[in-house]
């Protein structure tokens, strides 16, 4: 077998990187690339399961302990970015860091590595609708009916790290707060009650929530919150007699969900209406498990918090320990400009085929 360091190229990465960029598959229309991604899959040899436009591939089992890489196939909506391009060592275009970068990487190991003579038994999953509702997502299907999955040792997602091990990741949740009035003619205003200045009070306070920092197994998260759009009023003439607000929280992994509502609801008057739209659980801290230090101790690997909801949260929840770890770099997510280094797709696939191949001297 080669040395696994010497198997791709930077500039091999890029063009398979180009292709998938290139590949429109915004949330919702992930048809083609789950396509092109299932004839490469149908070549290896191994089972390969399909559901949707998410598909799960593994190794034929030796009894070794199961390691799981997955990472999701859809962006959010084109921005003027749709078509890749490449510039001063940078791939740019929708998708680049979040997340084709690390599906790019998940592929290469997969056309190049010899997956008879793996350390671990290896399963690779590229799922749909990661950037929508929880609900739709592609992944928590199939934990739902493959249940090997769940008896993995490991599981990578190679979300956008810039090369830096991400350990959990934060919880999520929105609140609709609803603050009633009485409507009535902005000439005779005496005659209602003004839900936007019964409100004003509250939303200048709630405005100034304080960014907090939040260690966990002595990693740094981040505690925030955010008024994120605000709907008020039915005529230039009415006084409003109702306001809507979102409030979006993000909440450190040493928290439960009942935890989080609860802190949320503290933070709102009694007479106002509070609905819990939606919620995430916050990803698992597994910095203590052997093959994650050894990950991060074999390449002097970076450590960080996930400051972001990922898949993670999915895998720890079914109680496998996973982290975070890809090429793209977290800050592009969603840019009109996202771009990836090009460097990155090397350093990552040379890592993970380390990590797959050789037992730590």
């Amino acid at each position: 077998m080669r040395d696994a360091g010497s198997l791709m190229t930077a500039e091999t990465l890029a063009d398979l990187l180009e292709t998938l960029v290139n590949i429109p598959s915004e949330t919702g229309g992930e048809g083609p690339i789950a396509d092109w991604i299932a004839e490469r899959l149908a070549r290896l040899p191994g089972e390969t399961r399909r559901l949707g436009h998410t598909q799960a591939w593994r190794s034929k089992p030796r009894g070794k302990p199961l390691v799981v890489l997955a990472g999701h196939v859809d962006t959010v909506p084109a921005n003027g970015n749709a078509r890749a391009r490449r510039q001063e060592g940078r791939l740019y275009g929708l998708g680049s860091s979040d997340m084709k970068a690390g599906d790019a990487v998940m592929l290469a190991l997969l056309g190049t590595l010899d997956l008879a003579r793996l350390r671990f038994d290896l399963a690779v999953v590229f799922y749909e609708a990661e950037e929508g509702p929880l609900e739709k997502n592609g992944l928590r299907r199939l934990l739902g009916e493959l249940p090997w999955l769940t008896e993995a040792r490991l599981a990578i997602l190679l979300e956008p790290t810039d090369l830096r091990v991400e350990l959990g990741c934060i919880g999520s949740m929105n609140a609709e707060v609803r603050v009633t009035g009485r409507s009535a003619h902005s000439a005779r205003p005496w005659l209602g009650v003004n839900a936007i200045e019964r409100a004003s009070g509250w939303l200048a306070e709630i405005t100034r929530f304080p960014v907090t920092p939040v260690a966990v197994q002595g990693i740094e998260y981040r505690e925030t919150l955010q008024v994120t759009t605000l709907q008020a009023g039915r005529a230039r003439n009415v006084v409003p007699d109702e306001l809507v607000a979102n409030l979006n929280y993000r909440f450190p992994p040493d928290r439960t969900l009942e935890q989080a509502e609860r802190r949320l609801r503290a933070l709102v008057p009694a007479e106002f209406e509070l609905r819990i739209v939606d919620r995430a659980a916050p990803g698992k801290v597994c910095g203590d498990r052997e093959e994650v230090r050894e990950f991060v101790t074999r390449f002097d690997a970076a450590v960080a918090g996930k400051q972001g909801w990922t898949d993670v949260a999915q895998f720890t929840a079914a109680g496998v320990p996973a982290f975070n770890f890809g090429p793209g770099v977290p800050e592009q997510a969603h840019q009109q400009g996202e771009y990836c280094p090009i460097e990155n797709l090397e350093c990552a696939y040379r890592w993970l085929a380390e990590f797959l191949t050789r037992e730590k001297s």
